[in-house]
């Protein structure tokens, strides 16, 4: 046997084997990235689903509650869902609280659009959280605790000009509709 042939031959079947390779470990990358957008998925939801049951627990705990009343988290709640509450309508304990249960939310948000950003999470569930999150800020108290936790910085840059782009996204789709409605022509 000529060992030119064995040589080319041996070539050939190192080629073969090097794109085998190349083709199974291209599967396993991809299989592994699926995962971990699936895990990233899970996760995000898992953390909102754990501190949506952080709060279910601490109103069912509350002793107001219990005794047949409202509990002042739900008090609490009430007044940041009315469209036409104030800041100096909470007390200076509420105001706290309701500090930290946004600032609680809307870091798992953040951490979600993070996620988002480096292809983890899909685009269907960070355009739902981000609608949800947009619609929350449109409330008087809401609006002006974010206000605050940007001149405060407490979340990064990109995430804030995520949700404020989006804000204004709809604020101009909002002001569009009402014109339209009434007949005039927008005002420049």
């Amino acid at each position: 046997m000529d060992w030119n042939i064995a040589a080319s031959i041996a070539e050939v079947v190192g080629a073969v084997a090097v794109i085998i390779s190349l083709v199974y470990l291209a599967t396993e990358v991809r299989n592994n990235t699926k995962a971990l957008k699936a895990s990233a998925g899970f996760d995000a939801s898992l953390q909102m689903g754990q501190l949506n049951e952080a709060l279910f627990q601490a109103v069912i705990g509350d002793t107001e509650y219990q005794q047949g009343r409202e509990s002042r988290f739900t008090t609490l709640v009430r007044k940041v869902y009315n469209p036409e509450a104030d800041v100096d309508d909470l007390t200076s304990s509420d105001l706290i609280l309701l500090l930290f249960i946004n600032r609680s939310i809307f870091q798992r948000i953040e951490g979600e659009y993070y996620l988002y950003q480096h292809g983890f999470l899909d685009a269907a569930r960070w355009e739902a959280r981000k609608s949800w999150a947009c619609g929350y800020i449109e409330l008087p108290l809401v609006k002006a605790w974010w206000d605050d936790e940007i001149k405060q910085g407490i979340f990064r840059p990109e995430f804030i000009a995520a949700i404020s782009g989006e804000i204004k996204a709809r604020l101009k789709v909002q002001v569009a509709g009402a014109d339209g409605a009434s007949g005039r022509s927008p005002a420049k």
